[in-house]
């Protein structure tokens, strides 16, 4: 085993592991720590065994990162064994008449992102770093103590290894180990919800269109999916997802396909639902010492607008830039930068989509009336839609 790594990546999540990817590529030495099994993960999504069900838990991928991942030798692998690309979106509120529609001509692109599941793209990645021989897998690990000094930081697992590295990524998630044992302050907030997430067959087909209405109860996102099911996010507030929840699946049905205007006709199939409460966070301190947070790590926001995970991968796509082949992987200069310009634009967006779900969130008819003026301003207008729709390819999951 090596004595010292140029990086320590902790968390080998989507996020994580592309951290990971990039700097091998780059010619680094990587030690990758994960508390899950690793083997496993890329098992579960070979070519040979790809699950029959297709998983609850998706992200729509955007161009954006779709560019890094095919850089890195990984998307076109992931989004061959299951995807599904989109080619519009269509956005309507309950309480008014205004409706956005947008597709990809109107940007000349073949689509607006892909929906593909999370573990399936992560065990892609897992498989990459795992034939690199400048990276070293360390599975089922808890970390238990951090220690850094000017020249190195050292890394210990419950199972008594000591990894030092010039550098310690921490994409370990919104519970970070890292965060908590540096005792790194963070500011947060819940927006008392819950996302349900489930997978549905339709009556009608989904058209290769994320759909999403706005209820005065929280957002309704259906996402396609290549078996031509749905994958659908309801966001509600806690209250009426708990009283969701424990509905039995043919009613739940009935109320989905109620709050969705039975766009797709009828709810015929659904699969096993899961909540999970939402909640904001911004780390108020990304960079301590040789200590780095990115990913869910370091910011979170609501999923109404979909940023989840592609916030993640614009921080490694600008750290990409920040760490050069045959330079340091440690310069406090230009990870400095990185910290003020990806935590201004985590911290623009968390700002920006909760007061999206404010204004999305109130019934009032004064709210609804210009709700729906600015949809229509949008809907009437092709350089907004430009506008919107590149802004969205850019940085939206």
């Amino acid at each position: 085993m090596k004595t010292k790594f140029d990086a320590l990546i902790l968390g080998a999540g989507m996020v994580g592991a592309t951290a990971a990817l990039m700097l091998a590529r780059k010619g680094f030495s990587v030690a990758l720590i994960e508390r899950q099994a690793l083997q496993l993960m890329e098992d579960k999504f070979s070519a040979t065994s790809l699950p029959a069900e297709v998983d609850q838990r998706v992200s729509a991928i955007s161009p954006a990162s779709q560019q890094l991942l095919h850089e890195l030798g990984v998307w076109k692998q992931a989004s061959r064994l299951r995807s599904c690309d989109y080619h519009k979106m269509t956005v309507w509120h309950e309480n008014g008449s205004a409706q956005m529609q947008f597709a990809c001509e109107q940007v000349g692109r073949s689509h607006l992102g892909t929906i593909i599941e999370n573990e399936l793209l992560q065990s892609v990645l897992i498989h990459q770093l795992s034939q690199l021989p400048n990276v070293q897998l360390f599975d089922q690990q808890q970390v238990t103590a951090i220690e850094q000094n000017d020249t190195a930081v050292q890394l210990t697992t419950s199972a008594g290894i000591t990894l030092p590295g010039e550098l310690l990524i921490a994409a370990d998630g919104r519970a970070s180990s890292a965060r908590k044992l540096l005792h790194l302050p963070v500011t947060r907030g819940s927006y008392q919800q819950t996302a349900i997430v489930a997978n549905v067959s339709t009556e009608k087909s989904h058209q290769n269109t994320a759909w999403q209405r706005f209820l005065s109860t929280g957002p309704l996102a259906f996402l396609p999916l290549s078996n031509g099911q749905s994958s659908i996010v309801w966001s509600a507030d806690s209250d009426r997802a708990e009283e969701l929840l424990s509905l039995s699946d043919d009613e739940f049905c009935l109320q989905l396909a109620q709050a969705f205007e039975n766009r797709l006709g009828k709810i015929i199939e659904i699969g096993p639902r899961a909540g999970f409460p939402l909640g904001w966070h911004t780390a108020e301190r990304w960079l301590q010492g040789r200590v780095l947070l990115i990913g869910d790590a370091a910011h979170g926001v609501h999923p109404l607008a979909g940023q989840g995970v592609n916030l993640g991968f614009a921080d490694v796509a600008l750290l990409s830039h920040k760490i050069s082949v045959g330079q340091a992987i440690f310069q406090t200069r230009l990870l400095r930068q990185f910290e003020r310009q990806r935590k201004a634009e985590a911290v623009t967006a968390t700002h920006l989509f909760s007061a999206l779900k404010l204004i999305y969130g109130q019934p009032s008819p004064l709210f609804s009336k210009f709700r729906d003026l600015g949809m229509m301003a949008v809907e009437q207008n092709i350089l907004l839609k430009r506008l919107v729709l590149n802004s969205a390819m850019q940085n939206m999951a």
